[in-house]
């Protein structure tokens, strides 16, 4: 054990004798409160009966008259009152008396059993703790007692209230023996060492529970932490390895690229800085709920929890990504560093964590082949008929493996050809695969916009080759969000804008509306034409009709499609018709795919469309040739 680890556990074990002294001097101190509330209520107990009784009989003697005038003015009736409350004198109660106060508020006695003498009238003077007690009871017109701790021959006095129609006429004054109240205390102080007995006790168990706790919990967290940099080691691996649940979690294996060349170049010290450096980068850009382990000497395991709003954990890329860029960021004594990343993302078809990793490790392994300083994401061997894995189409974007086909929009009058819409095509497997199979798997990652920079690229090339050609692309509301697109879109020569239209699909929700309007209004300014997609299919429509300036809208397929054989969406698109050229817009039918449509679409007004009627989308060679104009 070093010197550092024998502080720590120094701290931790006078830490461990400071909480429980407070904890034990806690329990002290509450004794006497405890004891104070203790002694009242067995009093109370102990005396209640009696006291109960006697007030029974005083108001069983009490006739329809004023009980204070009876007793003060028939003699008779005041001495049976005090035979009666005679009876129950002892050694234990000592005194019974009734007292009343006079007009001019001073007290005065009624009956006093301890007496043979008639002391009706005479002046009761009450000591100075009984003045205060009297007064009390008349405010609240309930019984009080007095524990005398001065007085060696009277114990407890009770002062109880005689009420008649709700008003008090006199007070009942009942004296306890002294010796009644040592009763009482030793049966406290029995109570009392109980108390303490059990305090003992509960502190002694605390004790043992704490130091339980120290040696279980604490002693062993200590040994699931890596000393180097502060992370988990693989000794917390070996423990969650059969409990955790590999649907929650995304696996990435991280490595320092050339590590070893550093260590021999700058030496282990320098070497260790650097992952120290490392880990702590890690913690600050991932979350709480992900877990960072040491996995080898330069080698980091991440487990990423996936959310709820991913839960095939898509955006983990996005993460891997961002590690990445964030350790080209860092710097120590001007070494540049990179890293080299295997992410699993299939961890719910593997047997168990380990099953995992190793798979992960094997697609890091791949990374460092491949030139290091990149992101490998593992596949399994699939069929041909399974659909394309974000493994391979993250290949295929990095490759560029990417065409576009062209469908025209066209004069449905005269099928003159008034632009081309490109539509993205990926290279898979001797196919050409349209967007709807694989654009949800790249949605909110980096190869998603990389994805669109190259679109926008490879439509640039075709207009730059093809002069007589107008081209529209499909852009979702996050490529207006990003200032790479946004920047590249603002770098196109004027010739060029001129001859490309972009066109918003409302595939996704927006809540930044402010940097969406005015970058879209900034390409429109530019000299770009905006079309609004999908008109019709959604809600969102209404906010890009009166905040952005599109000069097109196409009606969405999944209407027009239906004209013929449903009076419902007939009478929509004519209004959708109405409306857009009511606010100066021009409609675009989408999905005419045979001549009753069209024919349809003609006496509505509508003057533009696309759809397999006219063309199927077709390469750009197809298209030039069929469409020479």
């Amino acid at each position: 054990m070093n010197l550092h680890s024998k502080k720590r556990k120094f701290i931790y074990l006078f830490s461990l004798l400071i909480v429980s002294f407070f904890i034990y001097a806690y329990m002290y101190t509450l004794v006497p409160v405890l004891e104070n509330k203790l002694e009242r209520r067995i009093i109370d107990i102990s005396t209640k009966d009696i006291i109960n009784t006697i007030t029974k009989t005083v108001r069983k003697n009490m006739t329809e008259g004023d009980f204070l005038l009876s007793v003060l003015y028939n003699p008779d009736y005041r001495k049976k009152l005090k035979d009666d409350l005679s009876i129950f004198l002892s050694k234990r109660l000592k005194n019974i008396f009734l007292i009343y106060k006079d007009n001019d508020n001073r007290y005065r006695y009624l009956i006093d059993t301890k007496t043979s003498e008639d002391p009706v009238n005479l002046l009761f003077i009450p000591l100075s703790e009984e003045r205060s007690i009297l007064e009390k009871l008349f405010v609240e017109k309930k019984t009080q007692f007095e524990i005398h701790k001065e007085v060696s021959t009277i114990g407890i006095t009770y002062y109880v209230p005689i009420l008649q129609n709700g008003n008090i006429k006199s007070v009942l004054i009942a004296d306890f023996s002294f010796e009644t109240l040592q009763e009482i205390k030793s049966l406290i102080s029995l109570v009392q060492k109980g108390i303490l007995a059990s305090s003992g006790v509960i502190l002694v168990i605390l004790i043992i529970a704490v130091y339980y706790f120290y040696r279980n919990v604490i002693l062993k967290q200590r040994a699931y932490i890596d000393s180097l940099t502060g992370i988990y080691n693989r000794n917390y691996l070996e423990d969650i390895r059969d409990v955790i649940d590999l649907n929650r979690y995304v696996v990435i294996m991280l490595d320092i690229d050339f590590f070893k060349n550093i260590n021999d170049t700058y030496g282990h010290q320098v070497g260790d800085e650097i992952l120290k450096g490392i880990a702590n980068l890690l913690k600050e850009n991932l979350r709480e709920d992900d877990i960072i382990i040491r996995y080898g000497g330069e080698e980091f395991l991440i487990l990423l929890k996936k959310s709820r709003n991913d839960p095939e954990g898509k955006w983990s890329l996005q993460v891997a990504q961002k590690l990445l860029h964030k350790i080209r960021e860092y710097k120590y004594r001007g070494i540049n560093l990179t890293a080299s990343v295997g992410l699993n993302l299939d961890t719910h078809k593997a047997r168990n964590l380990i099953d995992a990793i190793k798979k992960a490790d094997i697609t890091l392994y791949k990374a460092k082949r491949h030139g290091r300083d990149r992101i490998e994401i593992y596949k399994e061997i699939k069929d041909s008929s399974k659909d394309i894995s974000l493994a391979e189409l993250k290949d295929i974007i990095e490759s560029n493996q990417i065409v576009c086909f062209y469908q025209p929009v066209v004069n449905i009058k005269d099928k003159s050809v008034l632009y081309y819409e490109a539509l993205a095509r990926i290279k898979y497997k001797d196919k050409y695969l349209s967007p709807v199979n694989y654009l949800d798997l790249i949605k909110g990652t980096f190869l998603y916009f990389k994805f669109t920079k190259l679109i926008i690229q490879y439509n640039l090339e075709i207009l730059k080759k093809f002069p007589n050609i107008t081209v529209s692309l499909n852009m979702s509301p996050s490529d207006f969000l990003n200032d790479d697109i946004i920047g590249m879109l603002r770098s196109v020569g004027k010739n060029i804008v001129q001859r490309l239209k972009l066109e918003i699909l409302e595939t996704e929700d927006v809540h930044n509306y402010n940097t969406l309007k005015s970058n879209i209004n900034k390409l429109k300014e530019f000299g770009y034409d905006i079309v609004l997609d999908d008109f019709g299919a959604g809600y969102v429509d209404f906010y890009y009709l009166t905040e952005i300036d599109a000069r097109y809208i196409k009606v969405d397929g999944s209407v027009i499609k239906k004209i013929p054989y449903n009076q419902q969406y007939y009478k929509l698109t004519k209004h959708l018709v109405r409306f857009c050229k009511d606010i100066n817009k021009i409609p675009i039918a989408e999905f005419i795919e045979n001549e009753e449509i069209h024919r349809i679409l003609i006496e509505l007004g509508v003057e533009y469309g696309q759809g397999y009627y006219f063309s199927k989308p077709l390469s750009i060679d197809q298209i030039t040739n069929r469409f020479p104009s």
